[in-house]
């Protein structure tokens, strides 16, 4: 098992090596140190069958794929092996980093600023265990009993206004509970809920504690919003409409203060219209509404002006930004340009490198979230990263230094 680093940086990983050389590897299970200057040589090198990298040293600001990107593409490789974040970037850059790599999935060991003092190293090494192990599988039975219990957990990931460069808002994302005691994010734990028939019953516990905590939201930030994705499995429910609204007045929030998205898929031709309907109803009591993953096909574009929408949200694409990817970038200015048209608010979503929030300013989108700006928080640790942020107002900049 071998020790590889990742760093642009021609003299700190010489170091590094030196320093973990000395801290006699072998006892600790490592046969090497493999060093490279770039991170698409090492994703190819991590995309190799029988690669034997246990753990993985890796910088934040690189250039073509920095430290963010990189994590991404460690968790679609289903790498298990530790990963240790270093950076001159500063301790709240490197937190927000520790943060993105724990949702991706991935098994995330510690961070420090460079250069790495030898005590601290010899930490880092204490506190590696191994490769994660894999996840228990979910059930639906083990959804039935999160549902039950009304366990699911609530973060917020902020939404930033991208003229006036401040939080505008947050969106809703649900965590459940589930074997080997993690919190599994919707593509984990989607399956299973599908299988339990539950994801009416999960939309409608998620707008439950969402309507308990907005008068918390709007006291930290004034005018906040907080989105929403909702089934057409509970918005195309008879009555829904008037459960929501009474809801939203027993919390005493005003319905400007929740939208709602909605799947594209789920209001092209033949779209129930039962959900037609109650989304009309709800565009009429001032709750906002906004088509999810807009672009991923299903409602003509002829439609989208006689629907009671007022935003899109965009998907950015991986690799948009990127001087030399022109159709990723091309499909996105296609999307913001049609919703701009049409006069629909624009916000931009899985933003993760300063180039895509770039490609968001240049053309136009309102809003943007991702992890550039902040993973999901919980609703603790908000004004945290309020009064943090507050103190780098651009999120551009939070890549690197």
């Amino acid at each position: 098992m071998k020790i590889l680093i990742v760093d642009d940086d021609p003299f700190l990983p010489r170091l590094l090596d030196i320093q973990l050389r000395n801290l006699r590897l072998k006892d600790r299970g490592f046969t090497g140190v493999t060093s490279l200057d770039r991170a698409r040589p090492a994703v190819e090198l991590l995309a190799a069958a029988g690669h034997d990298i246990g753990l993985l040293f890796c910088d934040l600001v690189m250039p073509e794929i920095d430290g963010l990107e990189f994590l991404r593409h460690l968790s679609e490789l289903g790498f298990r092996g530790g990963v240790v974040l270093l950076s001159g970037a500063g301790p709240a850059t490197l937190k927000t980093a520790f943060s993105v790599g724990k949702a991706y999935g991935l098994n995330m060991v510690a961070y420090a600023e460079k250069p790495v003092p030898p005590d601290v190293l010899t930490h880092l090494l204490q506190a590696y265990r191994g490769d994660a192990p894999p996840s228990p599988a979910i059930t639906a039975e083990d959804i039935r009993k999160v549902l039950a219990l009304h366990q699911a957990r609530i973060l917020y990931q902020p939404i930033i206004d991208v003229a006036g460069d401040r939080p505008a808002g947050f969106e809703a994302l649900a965590r459940l509970p589930v074997p080997g005691g993690r919190l599994a994010p919707p593509n984990e734990f989607l399956p299973a809920l599908e299988q339990a028939d539950g994801v009416a019953q999960l939309d409608w516990q998620v707008l439950l504690h969402v309507a308990s905590d907005l008068p918390a939201v709007r006291e930290l930030v004034e005018g906040a919003f907080v989105s929403v994705n909702v089934s057409a499995a509970l918005a195309g429910t008879t009555g829904f409409p008037d459960r929501l609204c009474e809801l939203l007045a027993t919390a005493g929030v005003p319905a400007a203060a929740l939208r709602l998205e909605i799947r594209e898929a789920d209001l092209g031709p033949g779209a129930d219209a039962t959900l037609l309907a109650n989304l009309a109803r709800l565009a009429m009591q001032g709750i906002g509404l906004a088509i999810d993953r807009f672009g991923s096909g299903g409602l003509p574009a002829a439609a989208l002006g006689s629907t009671p929408f007022d935003e899109v949200k965009i998907r950015i694409g991986a690799r948009t930004g990127d001087a030399d990817v022109a159709g990723q970038q091309e499909g996105f200015n296609a999307a913001v340009a049609l919703a701009a048209n049409q006069g629909l608010r624009c916000t931009a979503v899985a933003v993760e490198s300063p180039g895509q929030w770039q490609a968001c300013v240049r053309q136009g989108c309102t809003h943007a979230q991702g992890f550039l700006v902040s993973p999901g928080l919980p609703i603790a640790e908000l004004g945290h990263w309020l009064a943090d942020r507050a103190q780098r107002p651009s999120p551009a900049p939070a890549a690197g230094p």
